[in-house]
């Protein structure tokens, strides 16, 4: 089998994209610089130019979409009927109903539409208490939404701390564009009337998709990235700390990551409770280290885009490795000569990192047809031309 080869430089990350577009969207000016054709992103772009008194706006699948735009939404008086997928809609969305109440805003969720009714946010009597159990992206999506209020907005983080590292991303990527924060005794107040400071962003490559093709390099030959940052606040950054612990071949050197294939990468046991979405992609690399990994601290896998924890399970036994599911993740008895498998077929449930995990195999001489390859285009859509296999 030919060595798998790749230099070249990753798409915008989406959750960074999405933000700086929500921003923008209070500020025209603000130039955004990159690309990114991902559908959670066409889908933030295109929902944004449809926002005035009577909206009607289609989010698609993407959680992050459609959390962001209900709150932005919200802030201009109306009604306002969101869009999105049954699976999405069947994804925890109390918090952000509770949220936009404390705002003074109406919502209700029928079926596969959101109904927003309101006179744009009106100040709480008492601080907010946002509930982080089920997600970080309340939070962000508040923020990201404080821009020129007329009252000062205080609210505190009730509740476990889920992905608690995006809504630090936010924070971060929003006071370098000029916002203020006072932290108080159980949470934040942003004072009334935040102005933008700056007339340009630039959108950094996506971690998550950086990851996917370095794993690619790690297991069947090279990968180089060309606008790799080390510095970054996306959380998935943190792969490069478990590439030395796994003893992955790799170095930076500027902007540029290299990573060659490791034939002797060894099992790890990482918690990932601030960078679930690795989960996938890391699994299939911990199954070709030799010995016992384990990937914990991170429930909310179950009610990702699909079951993550499940459907990483019906990929292993796919191809035979042994493991043990765990409410938070997994236990990987890694592999490195495992019978290559042929004339399968994986279903993804229509779960782009899915896709990502079970072309790896692929790339490693598994026979895997996997169904439905199109979902990738929700984060990925250069992935197929990037990895070199045809879906």
């Amino acid at each position: 089998m030919a060595k798998f080869r790749f230099q070249g430089e990753i798409p915008g990350s989406k959750s960074v994209f999405n933000r700086a577009l929500i921003v923008q969207s209070y500020f025209p000016v603000l130039d955004l610089k990159g690309f990114s054709e991902c559908d959670d992103v066409r889908f933030m772009r295109e929902g944004l130019k449809h926002i005035r008194d009577r909206s009607r706006i289609d989010c698609g699948e993407g959680g992050t979409t459609f959390r962001f735009m209900a709150l932005r939404a919200s802030r201009q008086k109306g009604v306002h009927t969101l869009e999105a997928t049954q699976r999405l809609m069947q994804r925890p969305q109390k918090g952000l109903i509770d949220l936009l109440k404390q705002l003074g805003v109406q919502a209700q969720i029928k079926g596969e539409e959101m109904f927003i009714i309101g006179e744009g946010w009106k100040k709480p009597k008492t601080p907010l208490e946002v509930n982080t159990t089920e997600s970080s992206q309340y939070a962000s999506a508040l923020v990201l939404n404080a821009w020129l209020l007329d009252f000062d907005l205080e609210f505190e983080l009730v509740g476990d701390n889920v992905s608690e590292s995006y809504f630090l991303l936010t924070l971060d990527m929003l006071k370098s564009m000029g916002m203020r924060f006072q932290k108080t005794a159980r949470g934040y107040l942003i004072p009334a009337g935040q102005r933008l400071s700056k007339l340009s962003w630039t959108v950094e490559a996506d971690m998550s998709s950086a990851f996917t093709m370095a794993a690619a390099g790690a297991l069947a030959g090279e990968t180089i990235i060309e606008n790799f940052s080390e510095k970054s606040t996306q959380p998935d950054v943190v792969f490069t700390e478990i590439f030395k612990k796994m003893h992955v071949d790799f170095s930076v050197e500027g902007e540029k990551l290299t990573v060659k294939e490791s034939p002797s990468v060894v099992p790890v046991e990482w918690n990932l409770s601030q960078s679930p979405d690795l989960f996938p992609v890391l699994a299939i690399l911990c199954s070709w280290a030799p010995g016992t990994s384990k990937l914990f601290g991170a429930p909310h896998l179950v009610s990702k885009e699909s079951n993550r924890i499940a459907k990483v399970s019906d990929l292993l036994n796919l191809v035979g490795v042994a493991h043990e599911s765990l409410p938070d993740g997994m236990i990987i008895h890694g592999n490195p000569q495992q019978k290559l498998v042929k004339g399968v077929s994986f279903n993804p449930d229509k779960d782009h990192r899915m896709v990502m995990a079970a072309v790896l195999m692929k790339l490693k001489g598994h026979g895997i047809t996997v169904e439905e390859p199109h979902v990738i285009n929700k984060s990925f859509p250069e992935f197929w031309d990037m990895i070199g296999i045809k879906p």
